[in-house]
């Protein structure tokens, strides 16, 4: 599971760290960056690749629409996909084949504990280098209406985050991003099942991050656990 994301690196320094990427200048729009607690819905900077085999940035809703959705049945769970079944599931199968991108973030929130009394903890890495998630792209038409969108993939937890939450995002390497991104759905399949964890730095936050209106730095400060 990832319900809600932290991106506060700010769009000189992503453009500095992927500077292969073209068209760097959309992150620049207002808004876009930093946050520090984006919900579903909410848009976000992802990498794909273009129609030449390059990579490029795009703005995504963060929430994926399949092509064949009708304008008044626009699905709202669809923000994660499970690997294990993502290529049979028909809001992602095919972009599973052919539409898979990569999301730079800064980190994510996870919540433990009875319900009622969830304790929320931030995911990120130790070094604060941008954690890398795997996501798929689709482009949804209506008549005027063009909408980008995508989903984060995620696997059952391993290492340290199986202690919080039984599902994780799917982390990639800077040596796998082209080939999530360009490889076969068999090479696609390995690399998910491949994704370390040793990186992650984890520590309790402030309940005030249960509400997304709430969007400051101070939501990523470490607390006593309450």
């Amino acid at each position: 599971m990832c319900g809600r994301i932290v991106n506060r690196m700010q769009p000189g320094y992503l453009r500095e760290q992927f500077d292969e990427a073209a068209g760097a200048d959309i992150l620049e729009e207002p808004g876009l960056v930093p946050r520090y607690n984006l919900p579903p819905t909410g848009f976000l900077p992802g990498i794909r690749l273009n129609d030449e085999g390059g990579q490029e940035w795009d703005i995504m809703r963060w929430g994926l629409i399949p092509r064949w959705a009708k304008p008044d049945r626009i699905p709202d769970r669809t923000f994660n996909a499970r690997s294990e079944t993502v290529a049979e599931k028909p809001t992602f199968r095919d972009a599973w084949k052919k539409r898979r991108c990569v999301i730079p973030v800064s980190g994510y929130y996870e919540w433990t504990g009875p319900k009622g009394a969830k304790q929320p903890f931030y995911f990120h890495p130790e070094d604060d280098s941008p954690l890398l998630l795997a996501g798929l792209w689709e482009t949804w038409r209506h008549e005027d209406d063009v909408v980008d969108s995508c989903t984060i993939i995620t696997r059952a937890s391993t290492g340290a985050p199986a202690e919080y939450h039984h599902r994780m995002p799917v982390f990639l390497d800077r040596s796998t991003m082209q080939s999530w991104m360009m490889g076969p759905p068999e090479l696609a399949a390995s690399l998910v099942q491949n994704t370390r964890t040793d990186m992650l730095a984890i520590h309790p936050v402030s309940r005030e991050v249960n509400n997304s209106r709430h969007d400051h730095p101070s939501l990523i400060e470490p607390i006593a656990a309450e």
